[in-house]
Protein backbone atom coordinates (compact mmCIF):
# COMPACT_ATOMS: atom_id res chain seq x y z
CA UNK A 1 0.00 0.00 0.00
CA UNK A 2 1.03 3.15 -0.84
CA UNK A 3 -1.02 5.25 1.66
CA UNK A 4 1.21 5.85 4.53
CA UNK A 5 -1.78 6.34 6.95
CA UNK A 6 -2.53 2.86 6.76
CA UNK A 7 0.68 1.82 8.51
CA UNK A 8 -0.20 4.16 11.54
CA UNK A 9 2.69 3.87 14.09
CA UNK A 10 1.78 2.84 17.06
CA UNK A 11 3.10 1.17 19.68
CA UNK A 12 1.61 -1.39 22.33
CA UNK A 13 1.42 1.26 25.28
CA UNK A 14 -1.12 3.50 23.08
CA UNK A 15 -3.54 0.35 22.99
CA UNK A 16 -4.81 2.06 26.44
CA UNK A 17 -8.93 1.63 25.99
CA UNK A 18 -9.42 5.48 24.29
CA UNK A 19 -12.86 6.38 22.53
CA UNK A 20 -13.80 2.78 20.60
CA UNK A 21 -12.21 0.77 23.88
CA UNK A 22 -9.23 -0.06 22.57
CA UNK A 23 -7.77 -1.64 25.34
CA UNK A 24 -4.38 -3.44 25.79
CA UNK A 25 -6.36 -6.54 25.15
CA UNK A 26 -6.97 -5.62 21.75
CA UNK A 27 -3.16 -6.21 20.69
CA UNK A 28 -3.21 -9.74 22.66
CA UNK A 29 -6.18 -10.78 20.64
CA UNK A 30 -5.66 -8.29 17.82
CA UNK A 31 -3.97 -11.63 16.31
CA UNK A 32 -6.30 -13.44 17.80
CA UNK A 33 -4.08 -14.85 20.27
CA UNK A 34 -5.33 -16.87 22.71
CA UNK A 35 -2.80 -19.27 24.53
CA UNK A 36 -3.76 -22.94 24.64
CA UNK A 37 -3.79 -25.88 21.97
CA UNK A 38 -6.83 -27.41 19.73
CA UNK A 39 -9.45 -25.43 18.04
CA UNK A 40 -12.36 -26.85 20.36
CA UNK A 41 -13.22 -30.07 17.49
CA UNK A 42 -11.32 -31.94 19.78
CA UNK A 43 -8.13 -31.09 19.65
CA UNK A 44 -7.19 -31.88 16.00
CA UNK A 45 -6.36 -29.60 12.88
CA UNK A 46 -8.66 -26.36 12.69
CA UNK A 47 -10.21 -26.51 10.20
CA UNK A 48 -12.51 -29.81 10.21
CA UNK A 49 -15.07 -28.26 8.07
CA UNK A 50 -16.69 -25.20 6.74
CA UNK A 51 -16.39 -21.84 7.93
CA UNK A 52 -18.82 -19.58 8.33
CA UNK A 53 -17.74 -16.06 7.22
CA UNK A 54 -20.54 -13.23 8.87
CA UNK A 55 -20.76 -10.22 6.08
CA UNK A 56 -22.69 -7.29 8.29
CA UNK A 57 -24.77 -5.79 5.34
CA UNK A 58 -26.74 -6.59 2.83
CA UNK A 59 -25.72 -8.62 -0.84
CA UNK A 60 -24.87 -6.73 -3.46
CA UNK A 61 -23.16 -3.71 -1.81
CA UNK A 62 -19.16 -3.87 -1.89
CA UNK A 63 -18.58 -5.86 1.62
CA UNK A 64 -20.65 -8.54 0.07
CA UNK A 65 -19.10 -8.71 -2.98
CA UNK A 66 -15.27 -8.61 -2.00
CA UNK A 67 -16.63 -11.53 0.74
CA UNK A 68 -17.97 -13.76 -2.28
CA UNK A 69 -15.03 -13.29 -4.53
CA UNK A 70 -12.45 -14.38 -1.30
CA UNK A 71 -14.72 -17.08 -0.44
CA UNK A 72 -13.99 -18.43 -3.40
CA UNK A 73 -10.79 -17.97 -3.67
CA UNK A 74 -10.27 -19.28 -0.38
CA UNK A 75 -11.37 -23.10 -0.90
CA UNK A 76 -8.33 -24.47 -2.08
CA UNK A 77 -5.89 -23.00 0.76
CA UNK A 78 -8.33 -23.51 3.86
CA UNK A 79 -9.02 -27.08 2.32
CA UNK A 80 -12.87 -26.42 2.78
CA UNK A 81 -15.60 -23.63 1.84
CA UNK A 82 -16.18 -20.44 3.16
CA UNK A 83 -20.19 -19.77 3.94
CA UNK A 84 -21.26 -16.00 3.18
CA UNK A 85 -23.88 -14.74 5.64
CA UNK A 86 -25.21 -11.96 5.54
CA UNK A 87 -26.23 -10.19 8.76
CA UNK A 88 -26.96 -6.29 8.09
CA UNK A 89 -28.17 -3.72 10.24
CA UNK A 90 -27.45 -1.12 12.76
CA UNK A 91 -24.67 0.40 9.86
CA UNK A 92 -22.61 -3.18 10.64
CA UNK A 93 -23.28 -3.72 14.21
CA UNK A 94 -25.67 -6.65 14.09
CA UNK A 95 -23.56 -8.92 11.85
CA UNK A 96 -20.47 -7.99 14.00
CA UNK A 97 -21.98 -8.52 17.01
CA UNK A 98 -23.08 -11.67 16.21
CA UNK A 99 -19.34 -12.41 15.80
CA UNK A 100 -18.38 -11.63 18.68
CA UNK A 101 -20.73 -13.68 20.44
CA UNK A 102 -19.46 -16.81 18.55
CA UNK A 103 -17.56 -19.83 20.20
CA UNK A 104 -13.47 -19.16 19.49
CA UNK A 105 -13.30 -22.29 17.47
CA UNK A 106 -12.83 -20.18 14.51
CA UNK A 107 -16.19 -21.50 12.56
CA UNK A 108 -17.75 -18.43 12.81
CA UNK A 109 -15.78 -14.91 11.66
CA UNK A 110 -16.98 -11.94 10.40
CA UNK A 111 -15.95 -8.91 7.95
CA UNK A 112 -16.52 -5.74 9.81
CA UNK A 113 -16.09 -2.22 8.41
CA UNK A 114 -13.49 0.07 10.14
CA UNK A 115 -16.16 3.23 10.38
CA UNK A 116 -18.53 1.07 12.72
CA UNK A 117 -15.17 1.48 15.23
CA UNK A 118 -14.25 5.40 14.05
CA UNK A 119 -16.88 7.15 13.33
CA UNK A 120 -20.67 5.67 13.71
CA UNK A 121 -19.94 5.86 17.74
CA UNK A 122 -18.80 9.77 17.24
CA UNK A 123 -21.57 10.26 15.34
CA UNK A 124 -24.68 8.48 15.60
CA UNK A 125 -26.89 9.28 18.12
CA UNK A 126 -27.47 6.28 20.96
CA UNK A 127 -25.35 4.17 18.36
CA UNK A 128 -25.24 0.28 18.45
CA UNK A 129 -21.61 -0.33 18.08
CA UNK A 130 -19.33 -2.93 19.18
CA UNK A 131 -15.96 -2.46 20.68
CA UNK A 132 -12.87 -3.43 18.99
CA UNK A 133 -12.32 -5.11 22.36
CA UNK A 134 -14.79 -8.13 22.22
CA UNK A 135 -13.29 -9.28 18.60
CA UNK A 136 -9.97 -10.87 17.79
CA UNK A 137 -8.41 -9.43 14.58
CA UNK A 138 -7.28 -11.74 12.23
CA UNK A 139 -6.06 -10.12 8.97
CA UNK A 140 -6.61 -6.65 7.32
CA UNK A 141 -7.94 -7.55 3.51
CA UNK A 142 -8.91 -4.00 1.38
CA UNK A 143 -9.12 -0.30 1.73
CA UNK A 144 -11.73 1.71 -0.38
CA UNK A 145 -11.34 5.34 -0.71
CA UNK A 146 -14.13 8.04 -0.67
CA UNK A 147 -14.46 9.78 -3.80
CA UNK A 148 -15.91 13.40 -4.58
CA UNK A 149 -18.32 13.28 -7.14
CA UNK A 150 -20.57 15.23 -9.52
CA UNK A 151 -22.92 15.66 -12.36
CA UNK A 152 -21.25 15.86 -16.39
CA UNK A 153 -23.63 18.67 -16.29
CA UNK A 154 -22.20 20.54 -13.04
CA UNK A 155 -20.24 23.77 -13.04
CA UNK A 156 -17.63 21.84 -10.58
CA UNK A 157 -15.14 20.40 -13.43
CA UNK A 158 -12.25 19.95 -10.78
CA UNK A 159 -12.11 19.69 -7.27
CA UNK A 160 -10.32 23.30 -7.84
CA UNK A 161 -13.86 24.01 -8.80
CA UNK A 162 -15.02 23.27 -5.66
CA UNK A 163 -12.02 24.86 -3.44
CA UNK A 164 -12.81 28.20 -5.16
CA UNK A 165 -16.62 28.32 -3.53
CA UNK A 166 -14.46 29.73 -0.63
CA UNK A 167 -16.31 32.47 0.82
CA UNK A 168 -18.08 33.06 -2.16
CA UNK A 169 -21.44 32.83 -0.24
CA UNK A 170 -23.08 30.76 -2.64
CA UNK A 171 -24.60 27.40 -0.38
CA UNK A 172 -24.31 23.97 -1.96
CA UNK A 173 -26.00 20.93 -0.79
CA UNK A 174 -24.18 17.04 -0.86
CA UNK A 175 -25.33 14.16 -0.82
CA UNK A 176 -24.49 11.04 1.33
CA UNK A 177 -25.03 7.42 2.69
CA UNK A 178 -25.99 8.42 6.28
CA UNK A 179 -24.76 9.95 9.14
CA UNK A 180 -21.86 8.09 10.46
CA UNK A 181 -20.49 7.01 6.99
CA UNK A 182 -17.31 8.17 5.46
CA UNK A 183 -19.24 10.03 2.75
CA UNK A 184 -21.33 12.15 5.19
CA UNK A 185 -17.72 12.76 7.29
CA UNK A 186 -15.22 13.17 4.81
CA UNK A 187 -17.75 15.93 2.76
CA UNK A 188 -18.76 17.69 6.12
CA UNK A 189 -14.83 18.24 7.11
CA UNK A 190 -14.05 18.87 3.54
CA UNK A 191 -16.46 21.86 3.64
CA UNK A 192 -15.95 23.06 6.71
CA UNK A 193 -12.09 23.12 6.23
CA UNK A 194 -12.60 24.78 2.75
CA UNK A 195 -14.75 27.68 4.16
CA UNK A 196 -18.08 26.33 2.08
CA UNK A 197 -21.34 26.91 3.07
CA UNK A 198 -22.69 23.34 2.47
CA UNK A 199 -25.88 21.59 3.39
CA UNK A 200 -25.64 17.85 4.08
CA UNK A 201 -28.63 15.32 2.30
CA UNK A 202 -28.66 11.90 3.65
CA UNK A 203 -30.10 9.19 1.63
CA UNK A 204 -30.19 5.41 2.85
CA UNK A 205 -27.12 4.10 1.27
CA UNK A 206 -24.21 4.85 -1.18
CA UNK A 207 -26.31 4.08 -4.36
CA UNK A 208 -29.30 6.15 -3.72
CA UNK A 209 -26.71 9.00 -2.80
CA UNK A 210 -25.18 8.69 -5.96
CA UNK A 211 -28.14 8.07 -7.84
CA UNK A 212 -29.43 11.52 -6.32
CA UNK A 213 -26.47 12.78 -7.86
CA UNK A 214 -27.44 11.60 -11.03
CA UNK A 215 -30.56 13.18 -10.66
CA UNK A 216 -29.19 16.80 -9.76
CA UNK A 217 -31.22 16.16 -6.58
CA UNK A 218 -27.96 17.78 -4.87
CA UNK A 219 -25.18 20.11 -6.48
CA UNK A 220 -22.18 17.28 -5.46
CA UNK A 221 -21.92 13.84 -3.72
CA UNK A 222 -19.23 11.29 -2.42
CA UNK A 223 -19.14 7.52 -2.65
CA UNK A 224 -16.66 4.62 -2.81
CA UNK A 225 -15.33 4.23 -6.15
CA UNK A 226 -17.01 0.68 -6.80
CA UNK A 227 -20.38 3.02 -6.03
CA UNK A 228 -19.88 5.46 -9.01
CA UNK A 229 -17.31 3.91 -11.32
CA UNK A 230 -20.16 2.63 -14.24
CA UNK A 231 -21.77 5.91 -14.26
CA UNK A 232 -18.15 7.88 -14.00
CA UNK A 233 -17.32 5.21 -16.74
CA UNK A 234 -20.43 6.01 -18.66
CA UNK A 235 -19.94 9.63 -18.79
CA UNK A 236 -22.99 10.43 -17.02
CA UNK A 237 -20.88 11.46 -13.69
CA UNK A 238 -17.46 12.29 -12.90
CA UNK A 239 -14.98 12.30 -10.18
CA UNK A 240 -13.27 15.27 -8.93
CA UNK A 241 -10.81 14.19 -6.04
CA UNK A 242 -9.97 11.52 -3.78
CA UNK A 243 -10.22 11.36 0.23
CA UNK A 244 -6.79 9.65 0.62
CA UNK A 245 -3.37 10.20 2.16
CA UNK A 246 -1.52 9.79 -1.32
CA UNK A 247 -2.86 9.41 -4.57
CA UNK A 248 -4.36 5.90 -4.53
CA UNK A 249 -2.64 3.28 -6.82
CA UNK A 250 -6.13 2.42 -8.45
CA UNK A 251 -6.45 6.16 -8.87
CA UNK A 252 -3.27 7.46 -9.90
CA UNK A 253 -5.14 10.13 -12.06
CA UNK A 254 -7.04 11.75 -9.35
CA UNK A 255 -6.26 14.54 -7.02
CA UNK A 256 -6.58 14.30 -3.20
CA UNK A 257 -7.66 17.04 -0.95
CA UNK A 258 -4.75 16.72 1.16
CA UNK A 259 -2.64 18.06 -2.07
CA UNK A 260 -5.17 20.80 -2.15
CA UNK A 261 -4.23 21.80 1.23
CA UNK A 262 -6.25 19.74 3.30
CA UNK A 263 -4.96 17.71 5.50
CA UNK A 264 -7.88 15.47 5.16
CA UNK A 265 -8.36 11.56 5.10
CA UNK A 266 -11.10 9.28 5.48
CA UNK A 267 -11.41 5.61 3.90
CA UNK A 268 -13.24 2.26 4.85
CA UNK A 269 -10.85 -0.52 5.95
CA UNK A 270 -12.45 -4.22 6.02
CA UNK A 271 -10.77 -6.95 7.48
CA UNK A 272 -11.34 -10.61 8.93
CA UNK A 273 -12.19 -11.09 13.14
CA UNK A 274 -13.31 -13.69 15.05
CA UNK A 275 -15.14 -13.17 18.73
CA UNK A 276 -11.99 -12.27 21.36
CA UNK A 277 -11.59 -15.74 22.28
CA UNK A 278 -10.81 -17.20 18.96
CA UNK A 279 -7.78 -19.65 19.28
CA UNK A 280 -4.35 -18.99 17.80
CA UNK A 281 -4.56 -22.52 15.93
CA UNK A 282 -7.21 -21.00 14.06
CA UNK A 283 -5.75 -17.48 13.24
CA UNK A 284 -2.73 -19.47 11.91
CA UNK A 285 -4.45 -21.50 9.66
CA UNK A 286 -6.96 -18.40 8.62
CA UNK A 287 -4.13 -15.99 8.00
CA UNK A 288 -2.12 -18.28 6.24
CA UNK A 289 -5.49 -19.11 3.60
CA UNK A 290 -6.11 -15.26 3.08
CA UNK A 291 -2.28 -14.85 2.25
CA UNK A 292 -3.06 -17.24 -0.39
CA UNK A 293 -6.43 -16.54 -1.44
CA UNK A 294 -5.55 -12.82 -2.36
CA UNK A 295 -2.93 -13.89 -4.55
CA UNK A 296 -5.74 -15.45 -7.03
CA UNK A 297 -5.97 -13.95 -9.99
CA UNK A 298 -9.82 -13.55 -10.12
CA UNK A 299 -9.61 -11.76 -6.80
CA UNK A 300 -6.54 -9.42 -7.65
CA UNK A 301 -8.63 -8.58 -10.85
CA UNK A 302 -11.96 -7.94 -9.20
CA UNK A 303 -9.96 -5.40 -6.92
CA UNK A 304 -8.38 -3.66 -9.72
CA UNK A 305 -12.08 -4.00 -11.59
CA UNK A 306 -13.73 -2.10 -8.67
CA UNK A 307 -10.74 0.62 -7.97
CA UNK A 308 -10.37 -1.14 -4.28
CA UNK A 309 -6.90 -1.01 -2.69
CA UNK A 310 -5.30 -4.23 -0.74
CA UNK A 311 -4.75 -3.67 2.86
CA UNK A 312 -3.16 -7.39 4.13
CA UNK A 313 -1.59 -6.39 7.64
CA UNK A 314 -1.43 -8.10 10.38
CA UNK A 315 -4.09 -7.97 13.30
CA UNK A 316 -1.88 -5.55 15.82
CA UNK A 317 -1.41 -2.68 12.60
CA UNK A 318 -5.57 -2.93 12.03
CA UNK A 319 -5.96 -2.07 15.08
CA UNK A 320 -3.32 0.29 15.22
CA UNK A 321 -5.16 1.81 11.80
CA UNK A 322 -8.35 2.23 13.52
CA UNK A 323 -7.39 4.25 16.60
CA UNK A 324 -5.43 6.63 14.49
CA UNK A 325 -8.23 7.05 12.97
CA UNK A 326 -10.70 7.68 15.68
CA UNK A 327 -8.23 9.81 16.88
CA UNK A 328 -7.59 11.79 13.86
CA UNK A 329 -11.24 12.27 13.35
CA UNK A 330 -12.04 13.02 16.80
CA UNK A 331 -10.13 16.27 16.26
CA UNK A 332 -12.12 17.54 13.67
CA UNK A 333 -15.44 16.30 15.31
CA UNK A 334 -14.39 18.44 18.37
CA UNK A 335 -13.40 21.40 16.08
CA UNK A 336 -16.07 21.75 13.98
CA UNK A 337 -18.59 21.33 16.86
CA UNK A 338 -19.97 18.38 14.98
CA UNK A 339 -22.68 16.96 16.74
CA UNK A 340 -24.41 13.24 16.76
CA UNK A 341 -27.46 12.98 14.95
Amino acid sequence: MTDSALGHAVNRRAALRLGVGLGAGTFLAGCGVQTGGGDGEGGSAYPQRSVELIVPFAPGGSTDLIARTLGKAIEKPLGHSMVIVNRDGAAAAVGTKEVAAAQGDGYTIGFPPSSLFTLTPQLVRNADTVSLDDLGVVIGLTVENIVLVAHKDSPFKTLDDVIALKNSGRRITYGHSGVGTGAYFAQTAFYKLAGINATDVPFGGGGPAVTAVLGKQVDIGASQPAESMRLVESGELRWLGVFSQQRSPSLPDLPTAKEKGFDLTVDQARFIAGPKSISADAVTALQKAFREAVKDPEYEAFLKKNFIDQFEVEGSEVASKIKGDFDRYKLLIDRFGLQPK
